[in-house]
């Protein structure tokens, strides 16, 4: 086993410098605006890499590379559908929401709509990225399991967990921001570095790797050409990825948080044009590091029965890496799993301080909001960490697929309403409230949440939909059903779409 003592020096290295970057940030959180936006300081390349990093999860970087490892190269294509996303994003959304003047996107449907769904949206985000925080936290904890044996897993994770929220609830957005575009850095090196050593341990040098690649069907077959709903194709990847981020980008506090965070405009559209050649750089890492580890397992060394799945690039990490490289890629998974827990928890505290206390309890004043915002990020972290205790023993599984699953239950309704509210003006809230019920509705069926349909349902049967395309199915099923309902139930009054839809922007 080659950790190392060095290992911990570089590790200490790492977090004792982001603990300082949140102290350093503190003494800039004299407001919620602060806190929350950052006053429109952040320059646009680290808001792009920022933006980058909170979806370049450690649930990507380890969890993406174990599903190429074991089903090719198309496991890796999905990147390639969000671009299309980020482009449609940054040329219409970022105006709309900088337009809007809102403090969260849920305060938007608030408006359009009513405050139920201001409520609805706030506290699904809220559900989402507890599960989301979860699993991010949960992975990093399997490389230092590999690392640490004969420790518990459990205290592991309260060390991780403890460590990403530290420097979150003290430094704000504009910590978690500059973090995230440090750990950008930290993270490529790591991936380009397995990568190295993957292909550079294969028999008769890199031609040989992609003879063996093509040969072992680890490339992309002809059957993934097929148009099909149920299988791992190239155009469902390319499509789920593209239908599946609608709601990150358009729907999820943590990205359309960074929309406001730039002094204007053009500086908000650059940071995410920014993240195009960053994501055809992120096809390039998760199909580089799963197959060179299938070909350094091939022909270098054995991998051992039980280590599975998610497990497999720790195991490599820890034991066939050199001493010190261990200890940076190590990081690199931590700096992939704060990225996104630091991003998330800024942003659930925005919604629970602003959607869910303010309205309630109106005569709040600033300085009581930056508090509670900041409790709320340490209540996030515990109840997150309580969820990834129960990751952590109920096994591994394909964690990219199940939270590919997750998104699409959850964020296909709200995506599905942002995408109503947005562009079919003449949908009033009584339309709006059928086609999510029904989209809800649905998604239930698809998903089969906790096996209660198969128990409250004889003879059900969960329908074969591969995981990544579920949000389609379940956006449109919100979308068609309240475009219709509107035929019937008629226009909502001018307030509700004077300046709050793409072709009234301009009539405030």
């Amino acid at each position: 086993m080659n950790w190392h003592w060095f290992n911990w020096i570089v590790l200490s290295a790492y977090f004792l410098f982001f603990i300082g970057l949140g102290v350093y940030f503190s003494k800039n959180n004299n407001s919620t605006e602060d806190y929350f936006k950052a006053s429109g300081r952040i320059p646009s390349w680290v808001n792009a890499c920022s933006i980058y990093a909170t979806a370049l999860s450690s649930l990507s970087f380890i969890a993406i590379p174990a599903s190429v490892f074991h089903k090719g190269i198309i496991m890796g294509m999905a990147p390639l559908g969000i671009i299309i996303m980020v482009i449609w994003s940054a040329f219409v959304f970022v105006p709309f929401f900088r337009s809007i003047n809102v403090t969260t996107a849920y305060e938007y449907l608030g408006k359009r709509f009513d405050n139920g769904f201001r409520w609805v949206g706030s506290l699904s985000f809220i559900l989402f990225h507890l599960i989301r925080m979860a699993v991010v936290l949960y992975l990093p904890t399997l490389a230092l399991k590999e690392a640490l044996p004969n420790i518990n897993p459990t205290i592991l994770l309260f060390i991780v967990s403890f460590l990403c929220v530290v420097y979150t609830s003290m430094g704000g957005i504009e910590a978690v921001v500059w973090s995230d575009a440090m750990q950008t850095i930290v993270l490529l090196f790591g991936a380009f570095l397995i990568i190295f050593i993957g292909y550079f341990t294969v028999p008769e040098g890199i031609g040989n790797a992609f003879s063996t690649l093509i040969t072992d069907g680890k490339t992309i077959p002809g059957s993934a050409w097929d148009l099909s709903l149920s299988g791992a194709t190239f155009l469902g990847i390319f499509f789920g990825g593209f239908f599946n981020s609608i709601y990150s980008y358009i729907g999820s506090q943590d990205i359309v948080q960074r929309y406001n965070t730039t002094k204007n405009e053009k500086e908000a559209k650059k940071s995410l044009l920014i993240n195009v050649p960053l994501l055809c750089v992120s096809v390039f890492i998760f199909t580089g590091m799963g197959t060179a580890l299938y070909l350094f397992f091939k022909y270098k060394a054995i991998l051992p029965e039980n280590i599975d799945g998610n497990a497999i690039l720790p195991y490599f990490v820890i034991n066939y890496t050199p001493i010190g490289f261990s200890g940076i890629i190590i990081a690199a998974i931590f700096a992939a799993a704060q990225s996104t827990v630091s991003s998330s928890l800024n942003s659930l505290a925005t919604c629970v301080t602003a959607d869910i206390i303010t309205p309630l309890k109106k005569d709040l004043t600033d300085a009581q909001k930056l508090k509670i915002a900041k409790l709320v990020s340490w209540g996030a972290g515990i109840l997150s960490t309580i969820l990834a205790i129960r990751f952590l023993h109920a096994g591994q599984g394909d964690m990219f697929l199940y939270f590919q699953a997750i998104t699409g239950l959850l964020g296909g309704p709200i995506a599905g309403l942002f995408l109503v509210g947005i562009f079919f003006k003449r949908v009033d809230n009584k339309a709006a409230w059928i086609g999510f019920i029904i989209s809800i509705l649905l998604a239930t069926y698809l998903g089969n949440p906790g096996g209660l349909l198969s128990k409250l349902l004889p003879g059900y049967v969960q329908p074969k939909v591969f995981e990544i395309l579920i949000s389609v199915v379940v956006m449109g099923a919100c979308i068609i059903p309240a475009w219709i309902s509107s035929l019937f139930l008629g226009k909502p009054k001018d307030e509700k779409i004077s300046g709050l839809t793409y072709f009234t922007l301009n009539n405030k």
